[in-house]
């Protein structure tokens, strides 16, 4: 199991090669490559493909890889799918560019389309969406992963639906810790055991205080609420094959504005290999 984190903080601070360096030293194995935010002007414009054949060079430079990656996030089924849509542009570029990098799966947000809550109607709507999105699959060599978020797929057996009807392996699930705990009110151990087995192709790893707060937080495990023991249980119990991936932006942030975030990423990778030591225990 490879140890990777988002890589926004990395490449904001020190750039594509310099961020690429400092994952490496801080103890990580790979990245995972987010097309969105304050990156979405500099891995998604017209040079989209020199700069993702120049974060493949960084990555093969330093033995790292890269092992996901998220799509803009912007609610594209709601827009024109064709090239005079900047947003739909940025979608096909984001999948292109990650397919370059070698990544077998890119998350694309699905969107709440109803009224709140109005779960079957949003899954019949993101279903005809993703179905669209099949022949990019194909054409590069990339899954599309469905995350789990409110409104969309907040609970398992919405998930689980998606997936019949598609019905391809060219669609997955990667679980957001998190997002079980703060939009469904499970712990993700229990999420992660009403899914399908071998639906789930990676994770973001987070802790935050979700019942009490509310919140989306995005912390580091063990600083809130999330039971981290059982959930490496429950990847064990479920087959697991994928990587452990940190999503923890509202614990780096703080460190990165004040010229602390190699140690922020130094200690997150320490607890990130306590996870994976968890999960390899007998």
């Amino acid at each position: 199991m490879k140890l990777s984190t988002a890589f926004y903080h990395a490449w904001l601070c020190h750039g594509i090669d310099g961020g690429v360096k400092l994952l490496r030293d801080t103890g990580y194995d790979a990245i995972d490559m987010s097309y969105y935010q304050k990156a979405c002007p500099a891995f998604l414009g017209e040079d989209y493909r020199e700069r993702a054949y120049e974060l493949k060079e960084a990555l093969q430079k330093y033995g790292m890889t890269c092992n996901q990656a998220h799509a803009p996030t912007d609610r594209f089924f709601t827009l024109p799918q064709d090239d005079s849509c900047p947003e739909y542009v940025r979608l096909k570029r984001s999948i292109e560019s990650a397919a370059i990098l070698g990544i077998p799966h890119i998350v694309v947000e699905g969107a709440e389309v109803g009224k709140p809550h109005a779960s079957y109607k949003n899954l019949e709507h993101n279903c005809a969406f993703y179905r669209r999105l099949e022949p990019l699959c194909e054409k590069h060599g990339i899954a599309v992963a469905i995350e789990n978020l409110k409104g969309s797929f907040t609970y398992p057996d919405l998930i689980n639906e998606a997936l019949h009807r598609l019905n391809s392996p060219w669609f997955k699930t990667v679980v957001d810790v998190g997002h079980s705990w703060v939009r469904a009110e499970l712990q993700p151990g229990d999420f992660i055991r009403q899914l399908d087995r071998g639906s789930v192709c990676g994770l973001h790893i987070q802790d935050t205080h979700g019942i009490r707060r509310g919140l989306d937080e995005h912390l580091l495990p063990w600083m809130a609420e999330i039971d981290f023991e059982d959930l490496m249980l429950a990847l064990k119990e479920t087959g697991y094959e994928g990587d452990l991936t940190l999503e923890v932006g509202g614990f780096l942030k703080p460190y990165a504005e004040r010229g602390l975030l190699e140690p922020a990423l130094r200690f997150s990778a320490a607890v990130g290999r306590k996870l994976i030591s968890l999960f390899e225990s007998e």
